[in-house]
């Protein structure tokens, strides 16, 4: 029975874009106002949405996504050094994540479609907070991004940072059936005696929780196999050093989009600076964020790394 499950694709007809913009800036803060309500009561201590304003709209928007398992404290501190540069930035938390319980299980009932309707809200909240929107995430949050890029056409710069849209090392043919058998089995928990505790990241994997960012992942990779992305400006920061992540499923990604006109810009960071899969989170990257930052923030604010730093090195092509 398992093997026949993992055998049968999950659809993924289903995951499309909804669109309902902000009108306006004070509907854009409504509409969050309404999700901090809901969240009251619910989260840990650090881990609920955050929008950082200058009370009106800006010429330049921030959307962070945070990664799988973690919350939007993930991105606070690169989240104020964009308010720095003038911009409006929303961090919103996605769904089932940062609750008080702190159980990765939490996660067993998250759906792709739960992530889908979670990017169409960040992007509609987004548009009414300024004239060009830029959404950016790392891991889980890169395929969310991903999604985004291939479906919302309102928003003007996307950066995918490490996304997962594989499993590191994991062959295609497993990881498809992955997909299949997970999304429709129990959920299984495990949790690595190596893994430090974080007050604001679940420790462990969630293997139901992690089939619905992979099933996301597909159901974009197809989508780019038939259609041109509708975001035009699009950077993929990959890690040699990741050992989380199939970069090898990113590069395929971004050869679909490449073939079908779209100019993507590549950058991966090289193995000898022994980086984590995580390079955001202050509690995972730590003093290598002097060399992590300056990287994803320059692709947010200019499509491209700092004048310092070298230029970006093309995403190779799956060998």
């Amino acid at each position: 029975m398992a093997l026949l499950l993992a055998l049968i694709p999950v659809g993924t007809g289903g995951l499309k874009s909804q669109p309902d913009p902000a009108d306006s800036y004070e509907e854009a803060v409504a509409r969050f106002d309404a999700i901090i309500a809901d969240e009251q009561g619910k989260l840990c201590d650090t881990c609920e949405s955050r929008l950082l304003t200058h009370g009106e709209r800006t010429q330049r928007v921030a959307v962070l996504i945070h990664g799988l398992t973690n919350s939007p404290r993930q991105f606070v501190e690169m989240g104020e050094e964009l308010y720095g540069q003038g911009y409006n930035v929303l961090i919103l938390r996605m769904p089932y994540h940062g609750l008080e319980s702190m159980d990765v299980g939490e996660l067993s009932r998250l759906t792709a479609e739960d992530l889908v309707v979670y990017a169409d809200e960040a992007v509609d909240i987004a548009v009414g907070l300024g004239d060009e929107v830029t959404v950016a995430g790392i891991s889980g949050g890169g395929t969310v991004c991903g999604w985004i890029a291939q479906n919302r056409g309102d928003v003007d710069r996307v950066v995918l940072v490490a996304p997962f849209l594989g499993i590191y090392r994991l062959p295609s043919p497993l990881d498809y059936m992955f997909i299949n058998l997970f999304s429709r089995s129990p959920d299984f928990d495990f949790i690595s005696s190596s893994e430090a505790a974080s007050d604001h990241i679940y420790q462990g994997e969630s293997t139901h929780g992690v089939s619905q960012f992979l099933l996301l992942g597909r159901a974009t990779r197809s989508q780019a196999v038939d259609s041109p992305p509708a975001v035009k400006d699009i950077s993929v920061i990959t890690n040699e050093n990741d050992r989380q992540v199939s970069n090898k499923l990113t590069d395929e990604l971004v050869d679909s989009w490449r073939e079908s006109g779209t100019d993507v810009t590549g950058y991966s960071f090289d193995i000898s600076l022994g980086l984590p899969h995580d390079v955001i989170d202050m509690v995972n990257v730590r003093e290598k964020s002097a060399i992590t930052y300056p990287v994803v923030i320059g692709f947010i604010v200019n499509g491209e790394p700092p004048a310092a730093d070298a230029a970006p090195r093309p995403v190779a092509s799956p060998q």
